[in-house]
């Protein structure tokens, strides 16, 4: 094989990995009635192996919510990056047209200033009560007139903005600076800046505008110095963040947030992503400067559970939580226990069953999935450099031969070292690609769309480069299939498993009504394995003293009085409208879809009230003898 790759400038390469997807996730954790802060904890499985296994715990933090108008009154400073580079895809547009919204609802109450940076910086709003529409008016014009030019001096804007701040400080005030950028610049002394004005009660938030800021300095800049940090891509994420996700940059609700994950004795924590922490064999101690109003923060712990862990239920994480408010009083929650069923089966079910881990481990896999690909495609720059300095010496003294014929036992083996690391990358791919379009179906073909692109771009690169045959390359493409996770387990066995982890999921839910839509395949024509997972569907949940199921008499009423097809039910949004029709809390929904060599069969809960898909469980079965007949 001959490779005559031209090499990517340092410059040129985009980054590797995204931003911090999961962080960025609103997974809508429940909102704390009573207290500033509430917290949730939830496991990838409820069933466990007996014979060890890994598992991703996650833990969801969401702070309370309060109406706009009884929020403390702000002072706020906008310090605005207008450097040349911001008027590329029309960042600066996004900014004016954000401000119209912000200033519509700010209060009579608040202070609101302007500053501007490029390689000066100038204020061009000093700070103001917005008491009166004309003050209003005057903010909004000054907006309109901020045109792009110049280099970028961080630091100098971010001076000025603490000063505007410091000119109307006020204790009971939420005394802020909002820094804007698209990109990187002076920055020296930056962050001790920040840390001086914080221990004033002067926090920064951070925006970052496209995909060219210095990531590690703005989330530093915010995150240790008591201020949250977005990252906006789109002129709709910009609306957003001036318009009703405000509080959610600006008012902090809890201050020195403390968490403490405790894993019993022999397990040990492998990874684990979210806040500043501290890892110490089966325990994790978490920090948080500040979370703010309406905000949300999540944890993914990646643990090792050992073997031998008898059969039950068991616990297998816990968790406590403290904060303190911002008149110092601490307060201290916990302990949160997570459980889970331990059982003498490998891998009871496929993948993650629980629908906020589901979106969340996905997403992590595809990161780490990704940091390794770039690091396999790049890691053969050295190898292709020494691979056209060669052939370039070779074809000088030989320029008969096409340059790409050109060879030489030394150009074999760096060529067979660079295919070998491209056919990884590219297996890496086909197996992440497949895991997504898998937790799309599951989730109702939601989600995972630009990742998914993401890696049909890598398939791409990878297919020409190893100069796949156009056969090859479109099964490659068509082929989602994920591979049984044991294949020599019979299918009572696969179903016992499936059954148990749905009970599990609704162990411990209120009292409440179950509407049991029924499992359904793909092509609608029913068979005889649909028949019997609907049966045992009933079966299993009469069982529940808390969960009242629907009389399948009344599903099939309303679903002839609207009109309906059964399969229109594999659809979250009708599933939600028919249960809402019946009064019921949760609405279960399956369905089987036959692959080339297996059958996935997979059951959603959904919770009928918040829309959530609360349990996505899933099983791969083999096609058997056994299945083949039941498919017929």
């Amino acid at each position: 094989m001959s490779f005559v790759r031209k090499l990517l400038e340092p410059e040129q390469r985009r980054p590797l990995v995204p931003p911090p997807y999961i962080a960025s996730i609103d997974y809508r954790y429940p909102i704390p009635e009573k207290d500033p802060v509430g917290l949730t904890i939830y496991s990838g499985n409820r069933q466990l192996s007996t014979a060890g296994q890994e598992e991703i715990i996650q833990i969801g933090i969401q702070a309370g919510k309060i109406d706009f108008n009884e929020l403390p009154p702000m002072n706020l400073a906008f310090v605005i990056d207008r450097s040349g580079s911001i008027s590329t895809s029309q960042k600066m547009d996004w900014v004016k047209e954000a401000f119209v919204i912000f200033i519509t609802q700010v209060r009579p109450i608040d202070f609101v200033s302007l500053v501007t940076f490029d390689q000066t910086a100038q204020v061009v709003y000093n700070s103001t009560q917005m008491a009166t529409i004309e003050k209003r008016l005057q903010f909004q014009s000054v907006v309109q007139r901020i045109t792009p030019s110049g280099e970028t001096n961080l630091a100098g804007g971010l001076e000025l903005g603490y000063q505007q701040v410091m000119a109307n400080y006020r204790k009971d005030y939420t005394n802020r600076v909002l820094f804007l950028t698209d990109g990187v610049g002076e920055s020296k002394g930056i962050l001790e800046m920040a840390e001086r004005f914080k221990d004033l009660g002067i926090n920064v938030s951070t925006i970052g505008v496209g995909t060219d800021f210095d990531l590690k300095l703005m989330t530093d800049l915010a995150h240790r110095k008591g201020g949250s940090s977005r990252f906006i891509s789109s002129r709709e994420e910009m609306a957003e963040i001036f318009g009703s996700e405000l509080d959610r940059m600006v008012v902090p609700a809890v201050k020195n947030l403390s968490l403490s994950l405790e894993l019993p004795e022999g397990y040990t924590v492998l990874e684990t992503w979210g806040y500043d922490h501290k890892i110490s064999e089966n325990k994790v101690l978490f920090s948080q400067p500040t979370l703010h109003h309406r905000d949300y923060e999540t944890i993914l712990v990646r643990i090792k559970v050992p073997s031998g862990i008898p059969r039950g239920f068991r616990e297998i994480a816990r968790v406590n939580l403290s904060y303190s408010d911002f008149d110092g009083k601490e307060s201290i929650s916990g302990p949160y226990v997570l459980k889970a069923e331990f059982v003498d089966t490998v891998a009871p079910v496929s993948g993650f069953s629980d629908g906020m881990v589901m979106k969340s481990g996905t997403m992590l896999h595809f990161v780490q999935s990704l940091v390794t690909i770039g690091e396999l495609y790049y890691s053969c720059d050295n190898e292709l450099s020494r691979i056209n300095s060669i052939r370039d010496e070779l074809w000088k003294n030989s320029q008969e031969t096409a340059y790409e014929e050109i060879t030489s036992p030394e150009l074999v083996n760096l060529e067979t070292s660079v295919s070998k690391k491209l056919q990884r990358a590219l297996d890496i791919t086909i197996a992440m690609k497949k895991e997504l379009v898998n937790a799309k179906l599951r989730l109702n073909n939601e989600g995972f769309d630009e990742e998914i692109m993401i890696l049909d771009s890598y398939l791409k690169i990878f297919n020409e480069e190893l100069k796949l045959e156009s056969e090859k390359v479109e099964i490659i493409g068509s082929d989602t299939e994920l591979s049984p996770t044991v294949a020599d387990r019979s299918l009572q066995d696969h179903i016992t498993n499936l059954f148990q982890e749905i009970i599990l999921s609704m162990s411990g839910k209120v009292e409440g009504t179950i509407a049991i839509s029924g499992f359904i395949d793909r092509s609608g024509k029913g068979c005889c394995l649909i028949e019997m997972l609907n049966e045992l569907a009933v079966l299993t949940l009469q069982h529940f003293d808390t969960l009242r199921v629907v009389e399948r008499a009344r599903l099939d009423l309303l679903i002839e009085e609207q009109k309906l097809q059964l399969s229109g039910l594999v659809d979250t949004n009708t599933a939600l409208q028919i249960g809402r029709l019946l009064g019921a809390n949760y609405m279960l929904a399956g369905t089987a879809i036959e692959m080339s060599n297996s059958v996935v069969i997979f059951c959603r809960i959904l919770n009928v009230e918040t829309g959530e898909v609360e349990s996505v469980t899933q099983i791969i079965v083999p096609k058997s003898e056994e299945v083949l007949s039941l498919l017929s």
